[in-house]
């Protein structure tokens, strides 16, 4: 079998070939969003609030953030618990008092997370409530 003659030069070209395709490859990910998915799926997991300890949600119409969600009390026993991550590419959005923005592209969504202006599609994610009287407690 004849030995292949491989040299410094050859060893070089290769290695540039191979990081330049490597590039490519990963610039076709959007890693940002990857990471956004993994925790928002993290983020998902139930979570038991006492009431008492977030005073905004004391009275009918008060609303607060924790962590990625945004609370609001709707009715005495009532609550919405909506994702703050845009369903356009997973950015953060921002309460604006009256509803939402997503400060990368521009989507608006009103106070009960429905789209109010693209180029996001769909709705922000609601949370299923659960609000127990007795332990003055929302699980979400």
């Amino acid at each position: 079998m004849e030995k292949e003659n491989f040299n410094r030069r050859d060893f070089l070209k290769n290695s540039l070939k191979t990081i330049a395709v490597g590039s490519i490859a990963l610039s076709a990910l959007d890693v940002k969003k990857l990471f956004a998915e993994a925790e928002y799926d993290i983020n998902s997991a139930t979570k038991v609030i006492n009431i008492a300890d977030y005073p905004d949600l004391a009275n009918v119409g008060g609303s607060t953030v924790i962590g990625k969600t945004f609370i609001s009390r709707t009715g005495e026993s009532k609550f919405l618990a909506l994702s703050m991550i845009c369903t356009h590419k997973k950015c953060d959005v921002d309460y604006t008092g009256s509803g939402f923005e997503c400060p990368c592209h521009g989507s608006t969504y009103s106070s009960t997370g429905k789209v109010t202006n693209g180029p996001a599609t769909k709705n922000l994610k609601s949370l299923k409530t659960t609000y127990n009287a007795e332990n003055n407690t929302l699980t979400y």
